[in-house]
């Protein structure tokens, strides 16, 4: 599944991220990186994903979450 398929409250763990490379080599240096383990905290306006990885929250706009794959942690 990917993370835009996920509901509130979801913890994963992200399998691979398929996007753009300058993307992905962006969502690594936050943190969202094969094998990390996430939450989904919430949903936000147009789709946005909101994110905790640790204490750290991101917003990844719905599209991008499209391009992240995760499984059920």
């Amino acid at each position: 599944m990917n993370l835009s398929d996920c509901t509130a409250g979801t913890v994963a763990r992200v399998r691979a991220i398929s996007a753009e490379s300058t993307v992905a080599l962006r969502l690594r240096e936050m943190g969202l990186r094969p094998g990390a383990r996430i939450r989904l905290a919430g949903v936000g306006a147009a789709g946005a994903r909101i994110v905790a990885i640790g204490a750290a929250r991101l917003a990844i706009d719905a599209t991008t979450s499209r391009h992240i794959e995760v499984e059920a942690a």
